[in-house]
C-alpha cells in the first residue's frame, strides 16, 4: 500500500494524490497533563493514529500532525502547553486556505483532544461565512457513552468527563502502550465544584493527579473495541461525503 503520509512524499507526488484523495486530514493533538500514569504526547499520537487508520480506509491523505492546542482547563499543570483561541484558529484556518488552494476535496480536521473542538468549530464557521468553504469537517470523541456501554466498568466523571481514565488510557494502550505506566495510574474522582459550567475554572483548582475517572481500570482490549466502533463510523461518514 503507498503511504498515506503527505510528509513522505514529494510535491509532485503530493500534488496529484490530493487532488485524486477523497479528504485530506489533519490530525490535532496536544500537549497535556495525562495524569501520573501516561505522557504528554498521548492525544497526538491517538490522532496521528486515527487519522492513518481512516485515510487508509478511505483513499484519503494525512498531514503532519500539529502538537499544540487549546488546554485551558489544564494549562497550570507542569509542562501543559496551551495556545490562546484566537491564534489557533487563525492557524487552523491558514492550514485549510492552503489545503483549498492545492484543490483537496474535502478536508477533515480530527482532534484527538477534545479542547480543540470549540475553536476549530468556530474557524470552520468563518472559513464557510468569509470564503464560502463547505468541504472542511470537524470529528473528534463521537458517542462516547454509546461506544463506552458493555465496555467500561467505571463511571463517567461528572457524566462525560473522561480524561485520563478507564477509557482514554485504554485507547493509549492500545495505541502507544510504551507511553502508558499503568502501575502509575490512579482512581480520581474530583468533588465537581458547584459552579463548574457557569464560570471559568482550571483544572488544578479541583483536582490532584489530573485524572478524572478509575484509569486502573483500562485494558488494551477496551481500547481495541473502542476505537474499532469509532473508526468504523468515521469511515462511513467520509465515505458518504
Amino acid at each position: 500500500m503507498r503511504s498515506v503520509l503527505l510528509s513522505e512524499m514529494t510535491w509532485k507526488e503530493a500534488e496529484q494524490r490530493i487532488k485524486d484523495a477523497k479528504a485530506v486530514i489533519l490530525p490535532l493533538g496536544s500537549t497535556e497533563q495525562h495524569g501520573y500514569h501516561m505522557t504528554l504526547n498521548i492525544d497526538s499520537l491517538v490522532a496521528e493514529y486515527i487519522s492513518e487508520e481512516i485515510a487508509k480506509r478511505t483513499n484519503s491523505l494525512v498531514l503532519p500532525p500539529l502538537n499544540y492546542g487549546q488546554v485551558w482547563s489544564a494549562k497550570d499543570f507542569p509542562a501543559t502547553i496551551s495556545i490562546s483561541e484566537k491564534n489557533y484558529i487563525s492557524f487552523i484556518k491558514d492550514i485549510v486556505k492552503s489545503l483549498e488552494n492545492n484543490l483537496a476535496k474535502n478536508i477533515i480536521l480530527f482532534s484527538g483532544h477534545w479542547g480543540n473542538v470549540a475553536p476549530i468549530k468556530i474557524a470552520v464557521r468563518e472559513l464557510k461565512d468569509e470564503l464560502g468553504f463547505s468541504n472542511v469537517y470537524y470529528l473528534s470523541y463521537m458517542n462516547l457513552k454509546e461506544y463506552s456501554e458493555g465496555l467500561m466498568e467505571s463511571e463517567l466523571w461528572n457524566g462525560s468527563g473522561f480524561h485520563s481514565g478507564e477509557i482514554e488510557t485504554s485507547i493509549a494502550l492500545y495505541v502507544c502502550p510504551k507511553n502508558v505506566n499503568m502501575e502509575q495510574a490512579v482512581c480520581e474522582y474530583p468533588i465537581v465544584p458547584p459552579n463548574i459550567d457557569v464560570r471559568p475554572i482550571p483544572w488544578r483548582d479541583f483536582a490532584v493527579s489530573g485524572v478524572f475517572g478509575d484509569a486502573t481500570k483500562a485494558t488494551v482490549e477496551k481500547g481495541e473495541q473502542f476505537i474499532e466502533k469509532w473508526i468504523n463510523d468515521m469511515v462511513h461518514m467520509i465515505n458518504n461525503l
